[in-house]
């Protein structure tokens, strides 16, 4: 399970609402201070993110206290390779049956661009629906005191 630290916003009866700095992977590498990814990761700063977290046991927490949250890493690569992984491969598959069958060089542009554009609104489709699965949910661990 992939584990992040983040702090409370709000409490509700039945769910909590946190806030996680988006960290770039940057500020933990060697060569951090002679890497271009470091410049254009700083460009545009650790973001905030609000999270909803249910909190079905109804653990005692407060406003600005640091709780764990975690993830699936099942759930992280099925929903990584789905938003990646699908749009290219369909771009490549769409392509590669174009240019087997016309070989012009412009349709297999145009076809492998409507390839990608295809795969990222079915990413889009399949996404919704696992966001109705509670496994791709991220789930609060455990509360600091």
């Amino acid at each position: 399970m992939l584990e992040e630290i983040a702090e409370v916003v709000e409490v509700h009866p039945d769910h909590l609402l946190v806030s996680s700095s988006r960290l770039s992977a940057c500020q933990s590498c060697q060569a951090s201070q002679d890497c271009g990814q470091r410049k254009l990761a700083s460009l545009f700063g650790n973001k905030q993110v609000i999270v909803r977290i249910e909190n079905p046991d109804h653990w005692p927490v407060e406003t600005g206290q640091s709780v764990v949250i975690g993830l699936h890493e099942g759930a992280l690569l099925r929903s990584s390779l789905l938003l990646y992984l699908f749009p290219l491969l369909l771009m490549m598959l769409v392509a590669l049956l174009v240019s087997y069958f016309t070989g012009k060089e412009g349709m297999v542009i145009l076809s492998g661009l409507l390839g990608l554009l295809l795969g990222f609104w079915l990413a889009r489709i399949f996404s919704a629906q696992l966001l109705s699965n509670p496994k791709y949910y991220p789930v609060l661990l455990k509360a600091h005191h």
